[in-house]
Order: C-alpha cells, then sequence, then structure tokens
C-alpha cells in the first residue's frame, strides 16, 4: 500500500513538471530584444525564458518548470496591445518570480493545498503583489486597462 502511494505521489509531481511543456509545444521563444529592457533588469540571474503561443484566456502567465522560469504571452497580444499595456504585463509576471510566487504556486499545487479556499485566496492576493509592483515599475494601475478587467480571475 505505502509503496502504491509513493509511486502515486512521483506520478503526481512528475505530471505537475512535465504539465508547463505541454503549452511550450505550442509556444515559440521570443527574444528578450522585444521585451521593454528596463524592465528585465528584474530576472537579474538572466533566467526566466519568454514564449509566445496561442493562449485561450488572458495576455500572458508565469509558470516554475523546475529548473527553468517561464513567461508565455498570447501570440497576438505584442501585435494588439498599446506599449503601456505590454510595459505593465511584462512587468506584472516579472514580478511573479522577483517574489518568488512561481514557486509557491508550484508547491501549492503539486501538494493539493491549492484545493483549500485560504489557499486559493492567498494565490489571489499573488496577483495584487504582482499587480503594486508593476505599477512601481510602469507609473500604471491595473486600472489603467480596462481589457484587464477590475480584479484577477485567477
Amino acid at each position: 500500500m505505502l509503496t502504491w502511494a509513493l509511486v502515486l505521489a512521483c506520478f503526481w509531481v512528475l505530471f505537475n513538471w512535465a504539465a508547463p511543456f505541454a503549452v511550450l509545444a505550442k509556444a515559440l521563444p521570443i527574444s528578450r530584444g522585444r521585451l521593454p529592457g528596463e524592465l528585465l533588469d528584474w530576472d537579474t540571474d538572466g533566467d526566466v525564458r519568454f514564449y509566445t503561443g496561442p493562449l485561450s484566456g488572458g495576455y500572458g502567465f508565469s509558470i516554475w518548470a523546475p529548473p527553468w522560469s517561464i513567461v508565455v504571452f498570447d501570440r497576438d497580444f505584442f501585435a494588439q496591445a498599446s506599449p503601456s499595456l505590454v510595459r505593465f504585463v511584462v512587468a506584472h509576471e516579472l514580478a511573479h518570480f522577483s517574489l518568488g510566487h512561481h514557486r509557491k504556486r508550484w508547491f501549492a499545487v503539486v501538494t493539493g493545498v491549492a484545493l483549500l479556499p485560504v489557499v486559493r485566496g492567498w494565490l489571489r492576493r499573488m496577483e495584487d503583489e504582482a499587480d503594486m509592483v508593476a505599477q512601481l515599475l510602469t507609473k500604471s494601475k491595473r486600472s489603467d486597462f480596462p481589457q484587464l478587467g477590475g480584479h484577477h480571475e485567477e
């Protein structure tokens, strides 16, 4: 019985490690030169990898696929968004990495605690924290961009 539990636990961790790569299979890497250079200073180690791909909702998201930190932007985002919106979204996603949110979210999902209401609230507050950092970096607020909505839906 313990052996099966261990096998299932290992499978679950492996599945959660591999899941981001399903998105990356349809994505293309993008050059850091397409991103606002001053915001890239937040990626002090240059470890964040950037991609574009077809997203079903939102302009982008950040994920951790150990050992990689990844941001995926919607394929049409850069062509359709204003420069100020691009700056805000890039700053928001990089803020997740600088605040360590990507690892915390990954562990919350892998351990299953992300299903608990209190943890879901904590995860939503991470979005607000990333918005605050983006606001400091870009001098724009989430409310400046009606297309982002008033609050996060995650």
